[in-house]
């Protein structure tokens, strides 16, 4: 036994040995244990730890821990945190220009997505606007599209949301959506929005399937889904600009390529996942519809000219609109 204790403390003094000059990065996300996010996360940690070669130590801060999306990418702003996964919606505070990603019913699937968000608006947002709020988005992952649920009934037309008080994030884009139904919507926190549903301040919600399985909406009264698919969004790694650019070349270059090995699985997650998802809700209990996404793009049309109004450059929608419609296949 003392033979072990000793073991013990010496690989625990070698640790910290190990370690000891090394930096912290904390890295703050809102998913749950067991969600794309939260595996991708744990990848892009093991990834840089081992490319670092332990020069630095990732600190991963999920399931809101550290705050809702506001307040983490703020905390990362201001440098109490290095880095943040955060949506377009969160981003686009600081840059308007990534409001018009989670436009509804944009894209053709997931690789048109992609192929947007990595290649010309990537290289359109690259000149400086973030970075002069002193954030750097080093790269989108994925998140994946966004369903319905709710506790009143089976939603099969856009006319059976009218009347839904229906919670969303705080951001036009989704507003608009629901709005353009005729719901009641509702702006809660992520962090609040399990016990919102159970005492029926909201009838549902919106969210990736992902999301959705992974904090058991169906016991907080949320009996119906629909698999509306009416929002594309990504995480994005997010980090603190000036801390990013003292690094050296090597040492984001390590970043970047452990986000591109997070972000490749976490996308191949959200594609493979979406069945297996739908499927574990039905068994758990929930009435699942697929619907007519045609009928629900053509209701939820009043919304672009809300995120048209919110972005508030013509000149920027017709580019972006280019962008979608040179990566349509």
């Amino acid at each position: 036994m003392k033979k072990i204790l000793t073991v013990i403390m010496t690989l625990s003094l070698l640790l910290l040995a190990a370690t000891a000059g090394a930096e912290t990065i904390t890295l703050g996300h809102f998913g749950a244990p067991g969600e794309p996010v939260s595996s991708a996360a744990e990848t892009f940690k093991a990834k840089l730890e081992e490319l670092s070669g332990g020069e630095f130590v990732v600190d991963i801060q999920g399931h809101s821990a550290l705050g809702d999306a506001k307040e983490m990418i703020e905390q990362t702003q201001l440098g109490a945190i290095q880095a943040c996964l955060v949506s377009q919606g969160s981003l686009d505070k600081y840059d308007i220009r990534y409001a018009l990603v989670t436009a509804p019913y944009v894209y053709s699937g997931y690789e048109q997505a992609y192929a947007v968000v990595d290649g010309p608006f990537a290289e359109w947002v690259s000149d400086g606007v973030l970075e002069s709020f002193d954030l750097h988005n080093v790269g989108p992952w994925d998140y994946g599209f966004r369903c319905l649920t709710n506790s009143q009934r089976e939603v099969k037309s856009p006319a059976d949301v009218a009347g839904l008080k229906i919670r969303t994030p705080s951001e036009v884009q989704k507003v608009a959506c629901f709005e353009a139904l005729g719901a009641d919507v509702q702006q809660v926190a992520f962090s609040e929005l399990i016990t919102a549903l159970k005492q029926k301040t909201v009838d549902g919600q919106e969210n990736p399937l992902s999301t959705i399985y992974n904090n058991s909406m169906w016991e907080a009264e949320q009996k119906y889904l629909s698999l509306t698919r009416h929002t594309w969004e990504a995480v994005n790694l997010t980090v603190n600009n000036t801390w990013f650019t003292g690094l050296t070349d090597e040492q984001r270059g390590w970043i970047e390529e452990a986000s591109a090995v997070a972000r490749d699985q976490m996308r191949a997650e959200v594609q493979s996942s979406e069945q297996d998802y739908i499927q574990k809700l039905s068994e758990a209990g929930m009435v699942v519809t697929e619907v007519d996404m045609a009928e629900f793009k053509d209701a939820m049309a009043p919304a672009w000219d809300a995120v048209a109004e919110y972005e508030g450059s013509e000149e920027d929608m017709q580019k972006f609109l280019a962008m979608v419609e040179a990566t349509a296949k």
